[in-house]
C-alpha cells in the first residue's frame, strides 16, 4: 500500500514537472537533469512495474470477447462504479445541473473508440457526464461503449436515456433540479419525461427534432425572438446577429423574458450554465498525464485518477475557509507531499564541511602558522596560540579565510 501511495505521488508530480521521458526523472548521469525527489520516493523500476501490473479488476473472472456477457469496460467498471459512488455522497449539488460528452483522447484498438471531430483529441472513449453547473463538480459519469453494447431502443431518442439514466443514478429525479444540455441531448420528449418527474430542462434543439412549425421555421430579425408556449413547455427561436443563423431553444422553467441587453433569458441562463464539462475538460489538460499507452482501459484508470483530483479542489475550495483559496496547483502539490510522506522533502540536507573556527590552544602551548609561516623553506617562522577546529593545525586569526580554501582542497 505505501509503495501505490509512492506510485501516486509520483504519478501526479509528473503532471507537474513535465519531461520528456519516463526515464529522465531518474536521471543520475548528468548533473542538470537530476532530480532527486523521484528517487528518494520510489526507484524507477518500481515504479514501471507497478504502471505495468496496474489492474483495479480482476480479470481471471472476466470472460472472453467471444462471450455473450462480454463487458469492453470490464477493465475500469469497479474503478468507475467506486467514484460514482464516492462523487455523490460529499455533495448536494445546486440547483442548475449541466449533461454533456466528454472524451478520454486514445487512438488504441477498441471496441469503445468514437470519433470526435469537434474535440481536440478527436479518437477516444466517450464518457456521458453529470456536472453541477455552477462549481463543475462531477455527480456521475457513463462510459458509452457503442452501438453494439449500448444500444437505443427503437422509437426512442439516446440522449433522453443518457440524462434520465444519469440522474436516476445520482438519486437527483423528483427534487426539483434544473437540467442543461445540448441539442444533442435536448427534445420535447426529454422535457416532458423530466416534468414528470419534477425535473425542469432547459437546452438547444435540433431543427430535425419534433417542434412547433412556427420554430421550426422561424427566421426572426436580430435580437426579435419568436416563443411558443404549450403548458410549461416554452420553445423559443432567436437570432443573436445577422450573420448567424437562428437558435431554437426548450426550456420547461425559465419565463419569456428579455434582459435589458435585449437578449431572452433562456439563451443567458443556456450560455452561463452550460459550459460545465468543458470546464472541466479545460482545466484537465492544464495537469493531466499526457503520455502514450497501448493499454486504452489503463489510459482511462489514469484519467479517471486525474478526475478524482479535480473533485477533490472542487470540494475543497467550495468549503474551506482560508482566504485567499489556495490555488490548484498548491493543492496538488500538497497532496503529492502527503502521499509521499517525505515532509522533509521541501529542505534536503546539503553535504556541508563543519564551520570552520579557532580554537585556543590550552596554557601557553604555541604551533606554526599553516599559512604564513616558512620555517621548512628557511623562512620565517611564525607561531599561533590558534589551532583550526577541523584540521587541528596551527592558524593565525589574520589567516583563517586563505586557510579556509587550502582546508577544503584537502
Amino acid at each position: 500500500m505505501k509503495d501505490f501511495r509512492s506510485f501516486l505521488a509520483i504519478f501526479f508530480n509528473m503532471c507537474l514537472l513535465k519531461k520528456l521521458s519516463i526515464a529522465e526523472y531518474w536521471n543520475v548521469l548528468l548533473p542538470s537533469q537530476a532530480s532527486v525527489w523521484f528517487r528518494k520516493v520510489l526507484s524507477r523500476n518500481r515504479f514501471q512495474i507497478i504502471m505495468k501490473f496496474l489492474h483495479v479488476a480482476d480479470f481471471q473472472r472476466m470472460v472472453p470477447r467471444q462471450h455473450p456477457a462480454y463487458d469492453p469496460a470490464s477493465r475500469f467498471r469497479p474503478l468507475l462504479s467506486f467514484i460514482n459512488n464516492q462523487f455523490r455522497r460529499y455533495v448536494v449539488p445546486k440547483r442548475e445541473l449541466c449533461v454533456d460528452e466528454t472524451l478520454v483522447g486514445s487512438r488504441g484498438h477498441s471496441v469503445m473508440r468514437q470519433y470526435i471531430p469537434s474535440k481536440a483529441s478527436k479518437y477516444g472513449v466517450k464518457f456521458w457526464m453529470l456536472c453541477e453547473a455552477a462549481t463543475g463538480y462531477i455527480m456521475q459519469m457513463f462510459v458509452y461503449r457503442g452501438k453494439e453494447f449500448d444500444p437505443t431502443p427503437r422509437g426512442e431518442l439516446q440522449g433522453t436515456n443518457v440524462v434520465h439514466d444519469l440522474l436516476s443514478a445520482s438519486e437527483l429525479l423528483n427534487k426539483g433540479y434544473h437540467v442543461f444540455c445540448d441539442s444533442f441531448f435536448c427534445s420535447i420528449h426529454l422535457g416532458t419525461a423530466l416534468l414528470r418527474c419534477r425535473t425542469y430542462l432547459t437546452g438547444t434543439l435540433r431543427k430535425n427534432r419534433p417542434m412547433p412549425l412556427t420554430i421550426r421555421n422561424g427566421n426572426p430579425d436580430t435580437e426579435t425572438p419568436i416563443y411558443m408556449r404549450n403548458g410549461q413547455m416554452l420553445c423559443l427561436v432567436y437570432r443573436e446577429n445577422d450573420d448567424k443563423k437562428p437558435t431554437r431553444l426548450l426550456s420547461t422553467l425559465i419565463p419569456a423574458q428579455q434582459l435589458p441587453t435585449g437578449r431572452p433569458r433562456i439563451v443567458q441562463s443556456y450560455n452561463k450554465y452550460m459550459g460545465a464539462v468543458d470546464l472541466d475538460d479545460a482545466l484537465m489538460s492544464s495537469y493531466c498525464y499526457q503520455r502514450k499507452n497501448k493499454k486504452v482501459w489503463k489510459k482511462i484508470v489514469l484519467n479517471l485518477f486525474h478526475r478524482i483530483m479535480l473533485n477533490a479542489y472542487i470540494l475543497y475550495s467550495q468549503n474551506t475557509s482560508d482566504r485567499p483559496v489556495m490555488s490548484r496547483l498548491k493543492f496538488i502539490q500538497l497532496v503529492v507531499e502527503s502521499l509521499a510522506d517525505l515532509g522533509h522533502i521541501n529542505a534536503l540536507p546539503r553535504n556541508r564541511r563543519p564551520r570552520q573556527r579557532l580554537d585556543l590552544l590550552p596554557g601557553r602551548r604555541e604551533k606554526d602558522c599553516c599559512v604564513c609561516s616558512k620555517r621548512a623553506a628557511g623562512g620565517v617562522r611564525r607561531r599561533s596560540r590558534t589551532v583550526c577546529s577541523i584540521c587541528k593545525r596551527g592558524v593565525h586569526r589574520h589567516c583563517l579565510t586563505r586557510h579556509a580554501v587550502l582546508c577544503n582542497e584537502q
